[in-house]
Order: C-alpha cells, then structure tokens, then sequence
C-alpha cells in the first residue's frame, strides 16, 4: 500500500539516486458486487454546485477498421474521452455514468496541495479555465487547458492509430507556467465497463492498468490504459476498487487485483517540472 505522497517523495529522491517504482502486492477483493449493487455505487457530479464547466458530451469521433481491428472513440471539448469501441461491438466506457479524464495534484507547497481535476460526467474541481480546441484532423484533436489559478496548462492530443492493434493515444503536456520549480502528480483515469458490464476484474503493471471479463463468462473482452514510450520520472500503472475519479491529492492507491467489482484503471505520473517548462506523457487506450 501506498499513497501517493510517496511518489513526490520518490521524485526528489531522484536528484540523488536511481528511482524505481515499488509496488506492494494487494489482496483479492473479497465483496463480489451484484450488477444492480455495483451501479449503486455510481455517485452524481461531484462539484456540480460549482457551475463547473464538465461535460460528458461526444464533440469529436474518430474511426477506424472493422471487426478485430475496428476502434471507435469520442472525446468532449475538455478532453476528455467519454466512449471507446474496440474490437467492433465491445463498448468499454459509455457506459451507465461516464468517468474518463485527467487530474493534477500540484505538490510544492506541502501545506498547500491542490488538486486540479476533470471526469467528465462525474464532475470537476471547478478551478479550471475553458478549454480551447488547437487543431483538429481527421485523426487528431489538440486541445489546451490552464488553471484558473494561472500556474497550469495541460495541453493533450488524442490521436487516433489504426492499424490491426489499434488504441486511442493521449500524449499531455503539463507547463508550469510560474516563475519556481514545482512538484505534480499527473494522472489519467477511466471507469471500465468491459463489454458493457459494470463489474470486472481489474489489475495494474508497471505500464499500464486493465479492466477485463474472463473468457469463460459471456462478455471476454477488456480495455486497457497504457504508458506509452520511455519516461524516465517515476510513474505505474494503478487498480481502483471505485467507478469515481480519484482525488489527485489524498487518494490513496493500492496497487492489487479486483474480481467482479465495479472500478477504475488509472496511469500515474510524478514529475518535477522547472519554471516555465513543461513535461510530456503518453498513454493509449485499447481493447483487448
């Protein structure tokens, strides 16, 4: 178990020494969830007494393939990808109520932390700016969001890559725009309905974190969030036994197996970001 402090810990260690990411074994979650118990569980808009600007509505669809090799997602003027079709048929997040996107937990201010997050149609933290769309292809969205504090933009471009594996690619950008070295988390999270079924098993690797059903039930099929090239901060792949976008500043994530429970997938990213610099992950959804 760990929480996500470590991390931040973890990349200041850096400086000194060579970092890797320890990961401690979970346990099997014990409660099997009832379709009906798991779609309970789903909550509203978490700050929609805010006025936020969140939005699960499909602005932007991309498609590809057929059969095996067909993908099919959408994303929202935020950024956020609110549906995910691959292989042709097997829906994995349009599903029930719509959690997809990204959070920020700025850290340099250990008395200070703030949190910075967007789940679509579970809500943000309500300090965002707009969001403004770059450029747009047949194949790509570029879309760019700052803080309404100033000391953030988070640019992201979903790319589409086709091809007889194919995934939806999310590189963002984080910028610290102030004047001072700081210290974030970045994450991208998504509550996984494998196939249209809110209950799953999920699990996490270093590199990525994955939602599935067993092949021996009806619905075999899965997605995945994968870290994408070599980043050299710390980074992992994480398991949530909860549908809801996490807290960027005082979630705690542990890493382990969940059976027949209604969860998340989520990257984790540490990253120390100098004045007026930013830093670049990738990651990619696809289905399995």
């Amino acid at each position: 178990m760990f929480l996500v402090k470590k991390l931040v810990l973890a990349i200041m260690m850096m400086a000194f020494c060579s970092v890797g990411f320890a990961q401690t074994p979970g346990a099997v979650s014990g409660a099997k969830q009832t379709e009906g118990a798991a779609l309970a569980q789903k909550r509203g808009p978490q700050d929609a007494s805010l006025g936020s600007p969140f939005t699960a509505t499909c602005s932007f669809t991309f498609t590809s393939g057929s059969k095996n090799s067909f993908l099919k997602y959408c994303v929202t003027t935020n950024g956020n990808v609110v549906q995910f079709e691959s292989p042709q048929g097997h829906e994995h997040i349009a599903v029930f109520d719509i959690t997809e996107g990204y959070g920020v937990c700025d850290f340099t201010n250990s008395d200070n932390e703030v949190a910075y997050f967007d789940y679509a149609g579970q809500g943000d933290s309500g300090n965002w700016g707009p969001a403004s769309v770059v450029s747009h292809s047949s194949k790509s969205i570029k879309i760019a969001r700052t803080t309404s504090d100033g000391v953030w933009t988070l640019t992201q471009t979903i790319s589409q890559m086709a091809g007889p594996s194919p995934s939806a690619q999310i590189a963002m950008a984080l910028k610290n725009n102030t004047a001072v070295d700081r210290v974030a988390l970045l994450l991208r999270d998504a509550d996984v309905d494998a196939d249209g079924q809110i209950s799953n098993n999920l699990d996490s690797t270093f590199l990525g974190a994955f939602g599935w059903n067993s092949a021996s039930g009806p619905h075999p099929f899965g997605l995945g969030l994968e870290s994408v090239g070599i980043f050299s901060d710390v980074q992992s792949g994480v398991a949530l036994g909860d549908p809801n976008g996490p807290n960027p500043c005082s979630t705690e994530f542990v890493p382990g197996l969940y059976t027949a429970t209604d969860g998340s997938i989520a990257m984790l990213y540490a990253l120390n970001i100098s004045a007026n610099s930013s830093k670049t992950v990738t990651v990619a959804y696809r289905g399995f």
